[in-house]
């Protein structure tokens, strides 16, 4: 699970036991990776909003996130409302035979994609910080 925090730092989340404002997970998450991916300004560093890693986005890395997230829901508004991804491979060999889909709703995906949009948008607006917190 990807858990999403506004805050001006780590030390105010743990201080305050501050709540997530979104989580994340599951095939919703593996829809979104490729965007991630994307809109990662460091693309050597794979621990970007990866599920069992810590990152702090802020500034122009926020403008990529949302670029991409926008992205994502151009994609999704040519899709089925019922359709499956790739969350993984079952098995030790990586094969079409091997391949996990798992199904999503297209307004599930949505309505979590405008979440993500409407914190990144109060952390630049309040000038704070999205970190995402891993497992």
């Amino acid at each position: 699970m990807l858990d999403f925090f506004l805050a001006t730092s780590l030390r105010q989340i743990q201080d305050l036991r501050l709540e997530p404002k979104i989580s994340l997970g599951g095939p919703i998450y593996w829809f979104l990776r490729r965007y991630f991916v994307h809109a990662n300004l460091n693309p050597s560093d794979s621990s970007f909003l990866d599920l069992y890693e810590h990152t702090e986005v802020s500034g122009y890395q926020l403008v990529r996130l949302k670029a991409e997230l926008n992205e994502a829901l151009d994609d999704l508004s040519s899709r089925q409302e019922g359709f499956s991804v790739l969350v993984g491979w079952s098995g030790g060999a990586k094969n079409e035979q091997t391949e996990d889909w798992k199904p999503l709703q297209a307004a599930e995906v949505k309505q979590k994609i405008e979440e993500l949009l409407s914190l990144a948008n109060e952390a630049q607006t309040k000038g704070l910080t999205l970190f995402a917190m891993g497992d």
